[in-house]
């Protein structure tokens, strides 16, 4: 067996730091560029983006206490020992990249922001790209068909 199992899958960058830079890069241009003109969030708007940001640490805090709980890697430099598949795995196979999507598009709202808003699909591109793709290939070669199977069973987002 190759060290790559024992080191897990890695990543070029980590997908906080992708999340963080296409929120930062957003935030900079809206100061820099806005694209339209300054004005006051509607409390109704601010309201639905703390839900969506207390609900995106939420999944977060409960992602990392059922691979805790599973005994298994967190981190992308951690070994995975099992395809975890109970909830929130079992509704999404990447529910911890949902719950960071959550928190950027919650904050960006919560600010008014609408560049960070633009820039999001460039980042959830990213780390489909650059981090699950990464995964998805290390989790084929240390899983096989077991992982497979939890392939078709789950999507890979929602």
């Amino acid at each position: 067996m190759t060290g790559r199992k024992h080191s897990g899958p890695g990543a070029p960058l980590p997908p906080t730091l992708i999340y963080t830079g296409g929120f930062l890069l957003g935030w900079w241009l809206e100061r820099k560029a806005p694209l339209w003109p300054a004005w006051q969030t509607p409390m109704v708007v601010t309201i639905l983006g703390w839900l969506l940001a207390a609900a995106g640490l939420g999944l977060f805090i409960w992602g990392l206490a059922t691979f805790a709980r599973m005994r298994t890697g967190i981190m992308l430099q951690q070994p995975a020992t099992r395809v975890v598949d109970v909830p929130p795995y079992s509704w999404s196979r990447n529910p911890q990249y949902v719950s960071f999507t959550m928190i950027y598009a919650g904050l960006a709202l919560v600010a008014g922001l609408w560049w960070p808003q633009l820039l999001l699909p460039v980042v959830i591109g990213l780390v489909t790209v650059a981090v699950i793709g990464r995964e998805e290939r290390y989790l084929r070669a240390t899983f096989g068909e077991a992982y497979e199977d939890y392939c078709r069973r789950v999507r890979r987002w929602i």
